[in-house]
């Protein structure tokens, strides 16, 4: 797991996986693994990759968390991360 977020109880909320070139079918079957606990899942890839994520999150074997996992392309996170810059240098 590339990244994981946790509640104010220490227990995980969000699991991130950054999918570069590496298979996006390892990532879910790790989500598929963790599917007890109450989290959000992340796919975070090139934007060309979300066919394919589409394409692999629709396999039977991923109905269970199909509706929680996303995928979040690279712009998407450096946009976030401009956000919080931005509230940051408010702040400070």
């Amino acid at each position: 797991m590339d990244v994981i977020w946790f509640n104010e109880r220490n227990l995980p909320s969000y699991f991130y996986e950054v999918e570069h070139t590496t298979d996006i079918k390892n990532s879910l079957s790790k989500f598929y693994e963790l599917q007890d606990f109450y989290a959000g899942f992340f796919i975070v890839a090139d934007k060309h990759r979300k066919k394919e994520f589409e394409d692999k999150l629709n396999v039977s074997i991923y109905n269970s968390i199909s509706n929680r996992v996303k995928f979040i392309d690279y712009e998407r996170v450096a946009k976030m991360y401009e956000g919080i810059k931005t509230i940051d240098s408010v702040t400070w």
